[in-house]
């Protein structure tokens, strides 16, 4: 719903390391001397440095583990930690994505540990035995789904974790706590929310009753949603009987309103922020990937949800479903 493979320098919560020199070298082993490697580094896809054995190297400074990875031609790549102080990384073609080894990187190791595991229960393991660490507690997260571990194993990790570092869990935690809620779809009950605009200002689904809904769940960097904006606003205008609230999935309200303001965008509707339980709420409603549209009836009811900001299935839908 979401994932892009970017690089991810870690804003990690545990105590800061020391600032330290950090000499970078990356390697490769088994691709010969055309390799067609390029590096994901400082958010950009770059190309390697040579075309043999060595693919990059530079000197920086680090303050806390850094997140980088390498593609190949067909795009498949292998993602790395690199460590304060600890920075020589060798690809290796055979094994090749769990194979890469990072000399030093207790972060790497971890990582390695829980994502390239050979078993659900070499992984459940692994993360029992890493249960604080932020790496494992990152990657647990963000992938819990793609993990293999079956609901009670999950419950259990996130039981096993120190209550201080429970946080670091919020998608986990509200996956545990809606699992036996019904998913919200084309013919259900609408699950009611309340949330609040960028003032504080709270806005209840159950407060529309009476009239037609669409709930637009959208996110802050989501460049289908701002180019379909001008023609959401539009056709939506057309229908008296019709309300819209769009629920953001970040907290970037600067940086929205930033990019409103530049693209001379102004919606009529609420633009919401925070719940006290907004991750159940994306999670009850499914929102894997964004502008994700929910049409309300006034009784409460699912009428159509699609994803997407195509104009044609929005006039389509509006123009058949509200009277």
């Amino acid at each position: 719903m979401k994932k892009t493979i970017t690089l991810l320098l870690a804003l990690i919560c545990a105590p800061l390391i020391s600032q330290e020199q950090t000499h970078i070298v990356i390697k490769q082993e088994g691709y010969g001397k055309s390799h067609g490697l390029r590096l994901i580094f400082n958010d950009k896809i770059i190309d390697s440095q040579t075309d043999g054995e060595l693919l990059f190297e530079l000197d920086t400074v680090l303050t806390e583990p850094l997140y980088a990875s390498v593609l190949q031609k067909n795009n498949r790549y292998t993602g790395f930690w690199i460590d304060p102080g600890y920075g020589e990384v060798t690809v290796f073609k055979e094994g090749f994505p769990g194979s890469t080894r990072v000399r030093g990187s207790q972060s790497h190791a971890v990582y390695r540990s829980v994502k390239f595991a050979d078993t659900p229960e070499e992984r459940f393991a692994n993360f029992l035995s890493h249960k604080n660490h932020d790496i494992a507690l990152e990657y647990l997260n963000g992938s819990f789904q793609f993990s293999g571990l079956k609901t009670e194993q999950l419950q259990a990790l996130y039981d096993a974790v120190d209550d201080s570092n429970k946080t670091k869990l919020d998608d986990l935690r509200a996956h545990l706590v809606t699992r036996k809620i019904p998913t919200v779809k084309i013919d259900s009950d609408i699950y009611d929310f309340t949330a609040q605009d960028k003032d504080g200002k709270s806005f209840s689904t159950r407060d529309y009753r009476g009239k037609y809904l669409l709930i637009d769940f959208a996110a802050t960097g989501c460049g289908p949603c701002w180019s379909g904006y001008p023609e959401l606003i539009a056709e939506t205008s057309k229908y008296e009987q019709l309300e819209v609230i769009t629920f953001n999935e970040d907290h970037a309200i600067d940086a929205w309103q930033s990019i409103a303001d530049k693209r001379n965008i102004k919606l009529d509707w609420p633009v919401l922020w925070s719940g006290k339980n907004k991750k159940e709420v994306f999670e009850i409603y499914k929102i894997n990937g964004w502008p994700n549209f929910f049409l309300i009836s006034p009784e409460g009811k699912v009428l159509d949800q699609w994803m997407g900001s195509g104009s044609e299935h929005l006039k389509f839908t509006l123009n058949r479903l509200v009277k």
